[in-house]
């Protein structure tokens, strides 16, 4: 194939890709839909707040358990804002702490593509194909943090991961530490679909430097300690409710399954490269 035709197939991919994506285009009203009650419990101490140490106690907790987990498969979902789109993403997702590896195969939209991303392979970028006739285009090679790799996602394939997820939250938490200006509750009978969950949340009443947004919750599973979902809220307009920005959830989650180099390799049979 040559480089011309190779060029002309990437746009294809990427035209097609926009395509689905921007029909998910949503104005702002639907977009800051209602604040989720998941985290609500007769039983949520949520009369008494906390300081937010007590909230970054509770994420380092997480990381410490996150430690013995060397690999996992999930069916992860991630809704996103992106320019002016939400988006939202379901896919199959196999990944391993050392050496940092991803593979994503998506379930809707764009079923049955595939992302493989091992760092320092591949000259470092993720390799990718796309899902029906945008197939014909093979295998393409994308720097993580490129336009086109980037063109609908909020980070880039190095942050993903359920360790990264929460060591984020808990930068972003210290950051606002010094500070006496954050709302802190816990819930310890949340439910996320049917997994039993403790939650920590987080508020800053008003709009400040330090504060990237309004609201945060950090959902963690009673049985395996494991995060299973985070949600981040914009600052609402008056009136408004908090606008959904960011939310990630995993689900099915199988730890230290023992995956190879080869579940993390375009040679993979069962995979469509």
């Amino acid at each position: 194939m040559s480089l011309k035709s190779t060029n002309q197939g990437r746009r294809y991919f990427l035209k097609r890709s926009a395509a689905v994506s921007s029909s998910l285009l949503l104005p702002s009203w639907v977009i800051a839909g209602e604040v989720p009650k998941t985290a609500k419990s007769n039983n949520a101490t949520s009369g008494d707040s906390q300081k937010l140490g007590a909230a970054i106690k509770f994420a380092k907790d997480v990381q410490e358990t996150l430690k013995k987990v060397n690999d996992y498969e999930a069916t992860f979902t991630k809704k996103e804002v992106v320019g002016k789109k939400l988006l939202q993403t379901e896919m199959f997702v196999k990944f391993r702490e050392q050496p940092f590896s991803v593979y994503l195969k998506y379930i809707n939209p764009h079923a049955g593509r595939e992302v493989i991303y091992v760092a320092g392979k591949n000259k470092d970028k993720l390799l990718a194909h796309g899902e029906g006739i945008t197939s014909i285009v093979g295998t393409i090679k994308l720097k993580p943090d490129s336009k086109d790799a980037m063109d609908d996602n909020r980070y880039p394939i190095t942050m993903f991961g359920m360790s990264k997820l929460v060591a984020t939250l808990v930068q972003q938490w210290e950051a606002g530490e010094k500070h006496d200006d954050c709302v802190v509750k816990f819930f310890p009978n949340a439910k996320v679909d049917k997994t039993d969950c403790k939650v920590v949340e987080t508020t800053y009443p008003k709009q400040v430097a330090h504060a990237p947004f309004h609201l945060t919750r950090l959902y963690v599973a009673k049985d395996s300690g494991l995060p299973v979902r985070v949600e981040q809220f914009g600052f609402p307009a008056q009136g408004a409710q908090p606008p959904v920005i960011e939310e990630y959830t995993y689900a099915n989650i199988k730890t230290n399954v023992g995956f190879s180099d080869l579940d993390f390799d375009t040679e993979n049979q069962s995979y469509g490269f």
